[in-house]
């Protein structure tokens, strides 16, 4: 009887020593993510870098003077004389009022144009998606000159420089006053040392001649005391008085 329970307890000791062997032997199992889980952290990465980029980009438009131009790149000088930076590429189009084949290799220093695309507000560039040809309006400020009514015309002139105003059918002309604001006006309104100002675009045949699309006339606000105007140059049919030099005036012979 002994013998047969020292024979089992051997037994169980046998075969618990095996289990607990295989049991160390078995590696323990690795959990590998599913394809679901891959793809929804993929998604979450590509979201976050493509957020991250349009908080960088935003559309944009800007108008220049060409300063320079190398390879894909043109340089712009704004109506500040800030520089911006201009990026072309094969999905850029270009337009020209004058041409139906103008692109890149058309532009050329001094052309002024305006280009619309995405701005990256790290690198401060435009990638532009269309450039265009552009005519800036002139602006133009000053006191009235001389009047031309057979030709339509008005000189203004400023302390440096003067030129010369056409009124067209299409030009709408206004008079401001303190006390009336802003009303309609006329050709025939305007009067001699004026202060003026004229909106328009310079004329291809006539050169420093505006052709207005805007005039307005002030007559409360004096002009710039800095502006001389020429005796007689305001009336070119009054008569010249002559002096004695001693302050008395010749009166003229009248036959």
């Amino acid at each position: 009887m002994k013998k047969t329970f020292f024979i089992i307890i051997i037994l169980l000791t046998i075969l618990g020593s095996t289990v607990s062997a295989s049991f160390a032997l078995t590696p323990t199992a690795t959990l590998k993510p599913s394809p679901e889980t891959s793809k929804l952290d993929d998604l979450k990465t590509r979201i976050a870098s493509r957020v991250a980029q349009l908080n960088l980009v935003e559309k944009r438009a800007i108008v220049g003077t060409v300063t320079e131009i190398s390879g894909t790149q043109i340089i712009l000088e704004d109506v500040k004389k800030e520089k911006r930076y201009i990026d072309v590429d094969e999905l850029t189009k270009f337009f020209s009022p004058a041409s139906k084949s103008f692109g890149l290799s058309d532009i050329s220093k001094g052309t002024v144009l305006s280009a619309i695309g995405l701005y990256n507000k790290q690198s401060r560039r435009i990638m532009a998606r269309e450039m265009e040809i552009t005519v800036l309006p002139v602006f133009f400020q000053g006191a009235i000159r001389s009047i031309d009514s057979k030709e339509h015309t008005f000189e203004l002139e400023n302390e440096t420089e003067k030129v010369s105003v056409s009124v067209e059918t299409v030009t709408k002309t206004f008079q401001y006053t303190t006390e009336n604001g802003i009303k309609s006006s006329g050709f025939s309104k305007l009067v001699a040392d004026e202060n003026t100002i004229a909106f328009g675009y310079w004329d291809k045949q006539v050169k420093n001649q505006i052709l207005a699309t805007r005039v307005i006339i002030f007559p409360n606000i004096p002009k710039n005391p800095k502006i001389i105007s020429v005796p007689n140059a305001l009336d070119n049919t009054a008569t010249i008085v002559p002096s004695t030099g001693s302050g008395k005036k010749l009166t003229p012979i009248v036959k």
